[in-house]
């Protein structure tokens, strides 16, 4: 006899909640690297790309850009976490 238990797959995935601080310690290191950790990947790529090319114009602008990709992906990782 089957019970109703014997057809649930055997392996559970909990993805766990991305940390804040990491996330933002991987965007300092490559810009939208903790948009990726975090989950968002399309947001990552527009990250990498976005601060290369303030990067590549002018100096203050990439540090502005980069400085604003690490808030995202600290704001991203606390809003996942469903911190206030």
């Amino acid at each position: 006899m089957i019970s109703r238990y014997d057809t649930l797959p055997d392996d559970v995935y909990v993805r766990r909640a991305p940390s804040p601080g990491l996330s933002a310690v991987l965007s300092v290191v490559i810009p939208g690297l903790g948009q990726v950790y975090n989950g968002r990947l399309l947001a990552g790529g527009v990250w990498f790309l976005v601060t290369g090319f303030a990067y590549s114009a002018v100096l203050l602008p990439g540090f502005l850009a980069h400085a604003f990709c690490v808030w995202s992906a600290y704001s991203g990782a606390r809003d996942w976490r469903g911190y206030d």
